[in-house]
């Protein structure tokens, strides 16, 4: 086999865009290409390689490797050996460029992670503190060895919430006059701040112990403002410790995307808050009163609106005492479910309440009530509207005004279940409707049943399709002779809800007018 000509080989090589160094089997360099040259300036033809020359060529020659991988005047290399003949072949390329762009993708990838968790973290609650506590746990040790999270300024101040060392927690609050005393931190909480912001120690010397001066001193801080939903939700102190270097600029572009999501998760944790409290107002406004205790008049309810997350319903009633003797009762329910209903419901009952310290007569009141709610054909009512009291010889008078309301029924002593036989229009929809009144005696003992349609229309049974229906809530109540007010109503809407199954159901209220038993009879209260 005839010999290998270096110079012909380098004239070969020269053509390669990567790096070729041959050499003989005592490390001499016998030839490279101009590839090469640039790699390693010191190479020098007849020159055995060395470190300062080759560097990490040098050493994988020296102990016989096959290949390298490593730093090499700024620069990463990766080289491969092939034996040609007598002679060792190094192939060397500059990979900077590509491991420059791996490091940034894995970066990325890391800080992309690091943002996903963070985002599932800070949407796990809608609790306002929750979040915020959650917030500075999260960024620690990711961006920073302390963090703290200072609120929107409400009054003459704020509180603040740390994380830091050793899994520490602390919160405090701060003066607005003290936050106004920093600027970088005031921009980011009155939403001024258009990029973070690197801050000194001194400059956060304001305040006080949510940035203790042992965990500043000579390390830096990053104030970052929390927007969300159009208005600042708060800033984020970023603390870093003089162990740790300062914030480069990935970390500021990384913290800004970090408090872009947070900003967001404290926003919509507040706006749950507003509107928890706002339906706790709601609720408390609209749920029905509780029944007062009056003399001669036995009673009983139950309320399960359709909405169970709010509580409230279209379904409404109320009893309060007569002035002459007894009591004044309602039982309705408006057009719609939920809060609209709720809503409603509200006005009607308040209405009914005003007309009551004027107008005493049941009939009379709901044609009043009907002309208030005139004007909008979405406003409308169904309504039982009277007045129990004692009856001569005992037992109780029962006047009903009926607005289009599913007829009372009656639970007689021997067990039979009677029909009140009402008419009338719905209350809000004509200019002239028409409104009935029975009379009703309940002889001891005896009681009335007033119920929504959510009772009788409430779909359930075996098939899941079957309406509960009039005569099975007529049987039903014929079950519950000799039982006491409550316990009736509370029966007929166990009932109901058992018959559901757990389905789905309209709004459902019961309310009972019981006449106590005649202890002169021998009876006594069931």
């Amino acid at each position: 086999m005839n010999q290998v000509d270096p110079m012909e080989l380098l004239d070969l090589v020269n053509l390669v865009d990567q790096a070729v160094v041959t050499c003989d089997a005592a490390g001499v360099v016998c030839a490279y290409n101009r590839p090469a040259a640039g790699l390693f300036p010191l190479l020098r033809v007849g020159e055995a390689l060395s470190a300062s020359a080759a560097g990490p060529m040098a050493l994988a020659t020296e102990q016989g490797a096959d290949g390298f991988d490593a730093a090499f005047e700024g620069r990463v290399l990766l080289g491969h050996r092939e034996t040609l003949q007598d002679h060792v072949v190094w192939l060397v390329r500059d990979v900077s460029a590509v491991r420059a762009c791996e490091d940034t993708l894995l970066s990325e990838r890391h800080r992309s992670a690091f943002l996903e968790r963070a985002g599932r973290r800070l949407s796990a609650s809608l609790h306002h503190g929750r979040a915020v506590r959650t917030l500075v746990r999260i960024v620690r040790p990711e961006l920073a060895d302390m963090a703290v999270a200072v609120l929107p300024v409400h009054g003459r101040g704020t509180v603040w919430h740390r994380a830091g060392p050793a899994d520490t927690e602390e919160s405090g609050q701060v003066s607005a006059a003290a936050l106004q005393r920093i600027p970088v931190l005031a921009d980011a909480l009155s939403g001024l701040q258009s990029r973070p912001a690197v801050a000194s120690r001194h400059e956060l010397d304001g305040l006080g112990d949510a940035v203790p001066a042992e965990r500043g001193e000579g390390g830096e801080a990053l104030v970052v403002q929390l927007a969300g939903n159009g208005v600042s939700a708060g800033a984020l102190i970023l603390v870093r410790g003089p162990e740790r270097a300062g914030f480069t600029a990935p970390d500021v572009e990384l913290a800004g995307r970090f408090a872009e999501r947070a900003g967001l998760a404290l926003a919509t944790a507040d706006l749950y808050s507003q509107q928890a409290r706002s339906t706790a107002v709601l609720q408390e406004s609209l749920a029905p009163e509780p029944l007062p205790s009056v003399e001669g008049v036995r009673l009983g309810a139950a309320y399960r609106p359709a909405a169970q997350a709010l509580r409230i319903s279209g379904d409404f009633y109320r009893v309060a005492p007569h002035p002459g003797a007894g009591v004044a009762f309602f039982f309705g329910d408006v057009c719609g479910k939920g809060a609209e209903a709720a809503v409603l419901a509200g006005l009607v009952r308040q209405s009914l309440r005003t007309l009551a310290l004027t107008e005493t007569d049941p009939v009379r009141a709901l044609y009043l009530l009907n002309q208030a709610l005139l004007g909008d054909e979405s406003r409308f009512t169904t309504l039982v509207n009277g007045t129990a009291g004692p009856a001569p010889g005992g037992g109780l008078t029962v006047v009903t005004a009926g607005g289009g309301h599913l007829p009372p029924l009656i639970l007689r002593r021997d067990g039979r279940v009677e029909q009140v036989a009402i008419d009338g229009t719905l209350v809000g929809i004509l200019p002239d409707p028409f409104f009935d009144r029975a009379d009703s005696h309940l002889a001891p003992g005896e009681l009335m049943l007033l119920y929504s349609d959510g009772v009788t229309e409430a779909r359930g049974g075996p098939t899941g399709q079957e309406l509960y229906g009039d005569e099975r809530l007529s049987r039903e109540l014929a079950d519950c002779l000799g039982m006491p007010a409550g316990a009736v109503a509370e029966r007929v809407e166990l009932l109901t809800t058992q018959w559901l199954g757990g389905r789905s159901h309209d709004d459902i209220a019961v309310l009972v007018l019981q006449a106590p038993p005649d202890p002169r009879r021998g009876e006594t209260s069931p």
